[in-house]
Protein backbone atom coordinates (compact mmCIF):
# COMPACT_ATOMS: atom_id res chain seq x y z
CA UNK A 1 0.00 0.00 0.00
CA UNK A 2 1.18 3.18 -0.93
CA UNK A 3 0.61 6.82 -0.88
CA UNK A 4 -2.31 6.52 1.08
CA UNK A 5 -2.28 6.79 4.60
CA UNK A 6 -3.72 3.73 5.63
CA UNK A 7 -3.51 2.04 8.84
CA UNK A 8 -1.61 -1.02 7.97
CA UNK A 9 0.34 0.81 5.21
CA UNK A 10 3.69 1.44 4.49
CA UNK A 11 3.50 5.51 2.77
CA UNK A 12 5.50 8.70 4.59
CA UNK A 13 3.91 9.19 7.73
CA UNK A 14 3.47 5.67 9.26
CA UNK A 15 7.49 5.45 8.03
CA UNK A 16 8.18 8.29 10.39
CA UNK A 17 6.57 6.56 12.89
CA UNK A 18 8.31 3.26 12.72
CA UNK A 19 11.84 4.66 12.02
CA UNK A 20 11.58 6.10 15.70
CA UNK A 21 11.05 2.81 17.07
CA UNK A 22 13.44 0.17 15.02
CA UNK A 23 17.25 0.05 15.49
CA UNK A 24 17.42 -3.01 13.41
CA UNK A 25 19.04 -2.46 10.30
CA UNK A 26 18.95 -4.95 7.02
CA UNK A 27 21.71 -7.20 7.15
CA UNK A 28 25.29 -5.58 6.32
CA UNK A 29 27.20 -8.80 5.33
CA UNK A 30 25.71 -10.83 2.21
CA UNK A 31 26.51 -14.31 0.91
CA UNK A 32 25.63 -15.35 -2.88
CA UNK A 33 24.36 -18.46 -3.15
CA UNK A 34 23.38 -20.41 -6.04
CA UNK A 35 21.67 -23.62 -4.60
CA UNK A 36 18.49 -25.26 -4.90
CA UNK A 37 14.85 -24.76 -3.23
CA UNK A 38 11.72 -27.63 -3.38
CA UNK A 39 14.31 -29.65 -5.69
CA UNK A 40 14.63 -26.68 -8.36
CA UNK A 41 17.75 -24.35 -8.99
CA UNK A 42 17.68 -21.50 -6.28
CA UNK A 43 19.63 -18.23 -6.72
CA UNK A 44 19.79 -15.41 -4.31
CA UNK A 45 21.58 -13.43 -1.58
CA UNK A 46 21.45 -14.62 1.68
CA UNK A 47 22.35 -12.91 4.91
CA UNK A 48 24.55 -15.20 6.94
CA UNK A 49 26.61 -18.49 5.72
CA UNK A 50 24.30 -20.80 7.52
CA UNK A 51 21.62 -19.59 5.11
CA UNK A 52 23.90 -20.45 2.55
CA UNK A 53 24.65 -23.82 3.41
CA UNK A 54 20.96 -24.68 3.94
CA UNK A 55 20.56 -24.35 0.10
CA UNK A 56 23.58 -25.36 -1.39
CA UNK A 57 25.05 -28.27 1.22
CA UNK A 58 21.96 -29.04 3.12
CA UNK A 59 24.15 -32.48 4.75
CA UNK A 60 26.33 -30.05 6.07
CA UNK A 61 27.20 -30.57 9.44
CA UNK A 62 26.15 -27.15 10.39
CA UNK A 63 22.70 -27.36 9.00
CA UNK A 64 22.06 -31.26 10.08
CA UNK A 65 22.68 -29.82 13.49
CA UNK A 66 20.19 -26.80 13.20
CA UNK A 67 17.80 -29.06 12.83
CA UNK A 68 18.58 -31.77 15.09
CA UNK A 69 18.42 -28.70 18.31
CA UNK A 70 15.22 -28.07 17.25
CA UNK A 71 12.95 -30.85 15.88
CA UNK A 72 11.43 -31.32 19.05
CA UNK A 73 10.59 -27.44 19.16
CA UNK A 74 6.80 -26.49 17.66
CA UNK A 75 6.77 -24.54 13.92
CA UNK A 76 5.56 -21.37 15.95
CA UNK A 77 6.69 -17.64 16.30
CA UNK A 78 8.40 -18.22 19.39
CA UNK A 79 10.87 -21.18 17.66
CA UNK A 80 11.36 -18.63 14.65
CA UNK A 81 12.04 -15.60 16.49
CA UNK A 82 14.37 -17.74 18.76
CA UNK A 83 16.61 -19.00 15.75
CA UNK A 84 16.06 -15.59 14.10
CA UNK A 85 18.11 -14.22 17.27
CA UNK A 86 20.65 -17.05 17.55
CA UNK A 87 21.30 -16.93 14.01
CA UNK A 88 19.43 -14.70 11.75
CA UNK A 89 16.46 -13.80 9.61
CA UNK A 90 16.88 -15.80 6.93
CA UNK A 91 18.36 -18.63 8.30
CA UNK A 92 14.84 -18.41 10.26
CA UNK A 93 12.90 -18.08 7.33
CA UNK A 94 14.85 -21.05 5.80
CA UNK A 95 14.51 -23.18 8.51
CA UNK A 96 10.40 -22.52 8.41
CA UNK A 97 10.29 -23.53 4.61
CA UNK A 98 12.61 -26.31 4.44
CA UNK A 99 10.77 -28.24 7.42
CA UNK A 100 7.58 -27.54 6.36
CA UNK A 101 8.66 -28.65 2.79
CA UNK A 102 9.70 -31.99 4.79
CA UNK A 103 6.28 -33.08 5.85
CA UNK A 104 5.28 -35.26 3.04
CA UNK A 105 1.57 -33.57 2.05
CA UNK A 106 3.56 -30.07 1.71
CA UNK A 107 6.08 -31.48 0.04
CA UNK A 108 3.03 -32.85 -1.96
CA UNK A 109 1.51 -29.98 -2.76
CA UNK A 110 4.21 -27.20 -3.43
CA UNK A 111 5.35 -29.54 -5.99
CA UNK A 112 2.20 -30.14 -7.35
CA UNK A 113 1.40 -26.28 -7.58
CA UNK A 114 5.84 -25.97 -9.60
CA UNK A 115 4.47 -28.64 -11.77
CA UNK A 116 1.30 -26.55 -12.94
CA UNK A 117 3.65 -23.41 -13.75
CA UNK A 118 5.92 -25.73 -15.39
CA UNK A 119 3.30 -26.42 -17.44
CA UNK A 120 1.07 -23.32 -18.01
CA UNK A 121 4.31 -21.85 -18.69
CA UNK A 122 5.37 -24.20 -21.08
CA UNK A 123 1.80 -23.36 -23.11
CA UNK A 124 0.76 -27.45 -22.31
CA UNK A 125 -2.33 -27.68 -22.57
CA UNK A 126 -4.14 -29.15 -19.22
CA UNK A 127 -6.85 -31.03 -18.99
CA UNK A 128 -7.63 -30.41 -15.51
CA UNK A 129 -8.65 -27.19 -16.14
CA UNK A 130 -11.97 -28.54 -17.30
CA UNK A 131 -12.34 -30.03 -13.49
CA UNK A 132 -11.84 -26.59 -12.11
CA UNK A 133 -15.06 -25.39 -14.53
CA UNK A 134 -17.34 -27.52 -11.89
CA UNK A 135 -16.41 -25.30 -9.13
CA UNK A 136 -17.54 -21.43 -8.26
CA UNK A 137 -14.41 -19.61 -6.90
CA UNK A 138 -15.72 -16.90 -4.27
CA UNK A 139 -13.34 -14.43 -3.31
CA UNK A 140 -12.66 -12.74 0.03
CA UNK A 141 -11.08 -9.13 -0.06
CA UNK A 142 -8.37 -7.75 2.47
CA UNK A 143 -8.79 -4.47 3.94
CA UNK A 144 -8.88 -1.37 1.77
CA UNK A 145 -9.24 -3.78 -1.62
CA UNK A 146 -11.16 -0.08 -3.10
CA UNK A 147 -9.55 2.58 -1.84
CA UNK A 148 -5.89 1.06 -2.79
CA UNK A 149 -6.27 -1.14 -5.28
CA UNK A 150 -2.39 -1.19 -6.13
CA UNK A 151 -2.43 -4.19 -3.54
CA UNK A 152 -4.40 -6.09 -5.49
CA UNK A 153 -6.96 -7.41 -2.72
CA UNK A 154 -9.38 -6.78 -5.01
CA UNK A 155 -8.58 -9.81 -7.03
CA UNK A 156 -9.65 -8.28 -9.88
CA UNK A 157 -6.76 -9.53 -12.42
CA UNK A 158 -7.39 -12.87 -10.90
CA UNK A 159 -11.46 -13.06 -11.48
CA UNK A 160 -11.14 -11.53 -15.07
CA UNK A 161 -8.00 -14.41 -15.67
CA UNK A 162 -11.14 -17.39 -14.48
CA UNK A 163 -13.77 -15.77 -16.36
CA UNK A 164 -11.37 -16.31 -19.43
CA UNK A 165 -10.84 -19.71 -18.96
CA UNK A 166 -14.48 -20.55 -18.83
CA UNK A 167 -14.74 -20.64 -14.64
CA UNK A 168 -17.39 -18.89 -12.68
CA UNK A 169 -16.48 -16.72 -9.82
CA UNK A 170 -17.79 -13.96 -7.98
CA UNK A 171 -16.29 -10.93 -5.04
CA UNK A 172 -18.41 -10.64 -1.76
CA UNK A 173 -18.69 -7.18 -1.40
CA UNK A 174 -17.91 -6.62 2.14
CA UNK A 175 -17.09 -3.03 3.81
CA UNK A 176 -13.49 -2.35 3.15
CA UNK A 177 -12.61 -0.90 6.45
CA UNK A 178 -15.53 -2.65 8.38
CA UNK A 179 -14.80 -4.50 11.71
CA UNK A 180 -13.96 -8.44 11.41
CA UNK A 181 -17.02 -9.91 13.22
CA UNK A 182 -19.49 -7.64 11.10
CA UNK A 183 -17.67 -8.58 7.97
CA UNK A 184 -18.09 -12.18 8.66
CA UNK A 185 -21.71 -11.99 9.45
CA UNK A 186 -21.84 -10.63 5.83
CA UNK A 187 -20.07 -13.46 4.45
CA UNK A 188 -21.74 -16.25 6.38
CA UNK A 189 -25.10 -14.59 4.64
CA UNK A 190 -23.36 -14.73 1.71
CA UNK A 191 -22.05 -18.38 1.71
CA UNK A 192 -25.44 -20.01 3.07
CA UNK A 193 -26.85 -18.91 -0.25
CA UNK A 194 -24.11 -19.83 -2.12
CA UNK A 195 -23.86 -23.33 -0.96
CA UNK A 196 -27.72 -23.71 -2.10
CA UNK A 197 -26.88 -23.16 -5.22
CA UNK A 198 -23.42 -24.45 -6.46
CA UNK A 199 -22.05 -27.90 -5.13
CA UNK A 200 -18.50 -26.90 -5.68
CA UNK A 201 -16.95 -23.95 -3.73
CA UNK A 202 -13.70 -22.58 -3.57
CA UNK A 203 -12.71 -19.97 -1.11
CA UNK A 204 -10.00 -17.57 -1.97
CA UNK A 205 -9.26 -14.95 0.87
CA UNK A 206 -6.63 -12.73 1.62
CA UNK A 207 -4.79 -10.90 4.50
CA UNK A 208 -7.66 -9.65 6.84
CA UNK A 209 -10.07 -11.49 4.82
CA UNK A 210 -8.46 -14.91 5.80
CA UNK A 211 -9.15 -13.84 9.33
CA UNK A 212 -13.06 -13.07 8.22
CA UNK A 213 -12.62 -16.54 6.53
CA UNK A 214 -11.46 -18.30 9.58
CA UNK A 215 -14.10 -16.94 11.80
CA UNK A 216 -17.12 -17.91 9.14
CA UNK A 217 -15.60 -21.50 8.84
CA UNK A 218 -14.79 -22.32 12.42
CA UNK A 219 -17.53 -20.15 14.16
CA UNK A 220 -20.50 -19.17 11.93
CA UNK A 221 -21.19 -21.98 9.67
CA UNK A 222 -21.85 -25.64 10.99
CA UNK A 223 -20.42 -28.46 8.60
CA UNK A 224 -24.31 -29.20 6.81
CA UNK A 225 -23.99 -25.70 5.47
CA UNK A 226 -20.47 -26.06 4.33
CA UNK A 227 -20.61 -29.46 2.61
CA UNK A 228 -20.21 -27.64 -0.88
CA UNK A 229 -17.20 -25.60 0.26
CA UNK A 230 -14.75 -27.90 -0.85
CA UNK A 231 -11.29 -25.91 -0.30
CA UNK A 232 -10.18 -22.90 1.30
CA UNK A 233 -6.98 -21.14 -0.10
CA UNK A 234 -5.63 -18.70 2.18
CA UNK A 235 -3.44 -15.70 0.55
CA UNK A 236 -1.24 -14.29 3.37
CA UNK A 237 -4.01 -14.69 5.84
CA UNK A 238 -3.44 -12.76 8.87
CA UNK A 239 -5.36 -15.51 10.76
CA UNK A 240 -3.98 -14.18 14.34
CA UNK A 241 -4.12 -10.42 13.14
CA UNK A 242 -1.31 -8.09 13.21
CA UNK A 243 1.14 -6.78 15.40
CA UNK A 244 0.74 -3.47 14.17
CA UNK A 245 -2.54 -3.20 14.89
CA UNK A 246 -1.15 -3.54 18.57
CA UNK A 247 1.03 -0.95 17.22
CA UNK A 248 -1.95 1.66 16.52
CA UNK A 249 -3.39 0.17 20.13
CA UNK A 250 -0.41 1.73 22.21
CA UNK A 251 -1.11 5.08 24.52
CA UNK A 252 -0.57 8.03 22.09
CA UNK A 253 -0.67 6.20 19.04
CA UNK A 254 -4.71 5.40 19.00
CA UNK A 255 -5.24 9.25 18.00
CA UNK A 256 -3.73 8.60 15.01
CA UNK A 257 -5.41 5.67 14.11
CA UNK A 258 -8.91 7.48 15.47
CA UNK A 259 -8.61 10.30 12.80
CA UNK A 260 -7.99 8.21 9.77
CA UNK A 261 -11.13 5.91 10.71
CA UNK A 262 -13.34 8.95 11.63
CA UNK A 263 -12.60 9.58 7.69
CA UNK A 264 -13.85 6.38 7.05
CA UNK A 265 -17.13 6.22 9.08
CA UNK A 266 -15.58 3.39 11.19
CA UNK A 267 -13.87 3.45 14.59
CA UNK A 268 -11.10 2.10 16.77
CA UNK A 269 -13.11 -0.85 16.97
CA UNK A 270 -11.82 -1.89 13.85
CA UNK A 271 -8.25 -1.95 14.92
CA UNK A 272 -9.02 -3.90 18.22
CA UNK A 273 -10.72 -6.70 16.07
CA UNK A 274 -7.21 -7.09 14.61
CA UNK A 275 -5.00 -7.04 17.55
CA UNK A 276 -2.03 -9.88 17.72
CA UNK A 277 -1.99 -9.88 21.24
CA UNK A 278 -5.77 -10.64 21.93
CA UNK A 279 -6.89 -12.89 18.41
CA UNK A 280 -3.74 -15.00 19.61
CA UNK A 281 -5.58 -16.11 22.54
CA UNK A 282 -8.66 -17.96 21.15
CA UNK A 283 -6.84 -18.83 17.74
CA UNK A 284 -6.57 -22.15 18.84
CA UNK A 285 -9.98 -22.56 19.63
CA UNK A 286 -10.96 -22.78 16.03
CA UNK A 287 -11.91 -25.71 15.02
CA UNK A 288 -12.42 -26.06 11.04
CA UNK A 289 -14.85 -29.06 9.11
CA UNK A 290 -12.65 -31.57 7.98
CA UNK A 291 -13.83 -31.83 4.53
CA UNK A 292 -12.78 -28.36 3.59
CA UNK A 293 -9.21 -28.98 2.38
CA UNK A 294 -7.24 -25.35 3.82
CA UNK A 295 -4.11 -24.55 1.38
CA UNK A 296 -1.89 -21.63 2.81
CA UNK A 297 0.03 -19.48 0.22
CA UNK A 298 2.80 -18.01 1.99
CA UNK A 299 4.86 -15.04 0.65
CA UNK A 300 8.59 -15.51 2.85
CA UNK A 301 10.76 -12.28 1.79
CA UNK A 302 14.52 -12.86 2.47
CA UNK A 303 16.46 -10.20 4.97
CA UNK A 304 18.52 -9.11 1.65
CA UNK A 305 15.52 -8.26 -0.44
CA UNK A 306 13.20 -6.03 1.88
CA UNK A 307 11.29 -3.70 -0.58
CA UNK A 308 10.43 -0.11 0.39
CA UNK A 309 6.84 -1.40 0.66
CA UNK A 310 7.32 -3.30 3.42
CA UNK A 311 10.73 -2.73 4.97
CA UNK A 312 9.47 -0.28 8.20
CA UNK A 313 6.88 -2.75 8.63
CA UNK A 314 9.17 -5.73 8.20
CA UNK A 315 12.03 -4.69 10.58
CA UNK A 316 9.12 -3.31 13.61
CA UNK A 317 7.96 -7.26 13.49
CA UNK A 318 11.51 -8.34 13.42
CA UNK A 319 11.86 -9.17 17.44
CA UNK A 320 8.90 -12.15 16.62
CA UNK A 321 11.10 -13.50 13.83
CA UNK A 322 10.35 -13.92 10.00
CA UNK A 323 7.50 -12.13 8.72
CA UNK A 324 5.62 -11.49 5.25
CA UNK A 325 5.57 -7.38 6.13
CA UNK A 326 2.03 -7.65 8.11
CA UNK A 327 2.24 -10.94 9.95
CA UNK A 328 4.92 -13.80 11.56
CA UNK A 329 5.15 -16.35 8.78
CA UNK A 330 4.08 -19.03 11.45
CA UNK A 331 0.85 -17.40 12.32
CA UNK A 332 -0.52 -17.49 8.50
CA UNK A 333 -1.47 -21.76 9.14
CA UNK A 334 -3.90 -23.51 10.74
CA UNK A 335 -2.93 -26.94 12.22
CA UNK A 336 -4.15 -29.28 9.03
CA UNK A 337 -3.50 -26.60 6.69
CA UNK A 338 -1.54 -27.65 3.51
CA UNK A 339 1.29 -24.38 3.13
CA UNK A 340 2.33 -23.24 -0.40
CA UNK A 341 5.54 -21.03 -0.19
CA UNK A 342 6.77 -18.57 -2.47
CA UNK A 343 10.33 -17.35 -1.12
CA UNK A 344 11.41 -13.82 -2.33
CA UNK A 345 7.41 -12.37 -2.12
CA UNK A 346 5.74 -10.66 0.93
CA UNK A 347 2.11 -9.80 1.57
CA UNK A 348 1.68 -8.39 -1.54
CA UNK A 349 2.75 -11.10 -3.67
CA UNK A 350 3.94 -8.80 -6.34
CA UNK A 351 5.67 -11.26 -8.99
CA UNK A 352 5.39 -10.89 -13.16
CA UNK A 353 4.06 -14.61 -13.03
CA UNK A 354 1.10 -14.26 -10.78
CA UNK A 355 -1.55 -15.01 -13.32
CA UNK A 356 0.25 -18.42 -14.08
CA UNK A 357 0.69 -19.05 -10.68
CA UNK A 358 -3.11 -17.71 -9.22
CA UNK A 359 -4.17 -20.71 -11.62
CA UNK A 360 -1.85 -23.31 -10.82
CA UNK A 361 -2.82 -22.72 -6.88
CA UNK A 362 -6.43 -23.29 -7.96
CA UNK A 363 -5.54 -26.66 -9.93
CA UNK A 364 -3.10 -27.41 -6.66
CA UNK A 365 -6.44 -27.00 -4.23
CA UNK A 366 -8.62 -29.79 -6.30
CA UNK A 367 -6.11 -32.03 -7.58
CA UNK A 368 -4.05 -32.63 -4.57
Amino acid sequence: MKRLFTLLGSVEIIIVFFILLVSWRLPKSTFYVNGSLFNKPFESMVDAELAKQMLCCPNDSMVIGLFDKYKDKPLNTPTLSEISRTYSMDVASLYFVQRLYNLPQNKKAQDLYSFYIEQISSNIKIDELEKLKEHYIVFIPGMAYKDIPSTGAHFKRQRKLLTTYGIENELINIPQWGIIENNADIITQRLKVLCQKHKKIILVSTSKGGLETAIVLSNKLTNEETSSIKAWISVGGILKGSPIADYFLKPGKTGIAKLFLWTKRENIDMVKAMSYKERCKNFEEMKFPDHIKIIHYVGIPLSTKIRTKIKTRYKYMVPLGPNDGLTPLADELTEKGLVVSEVGLDHYFDDPNIDIKSIALALTSIYY
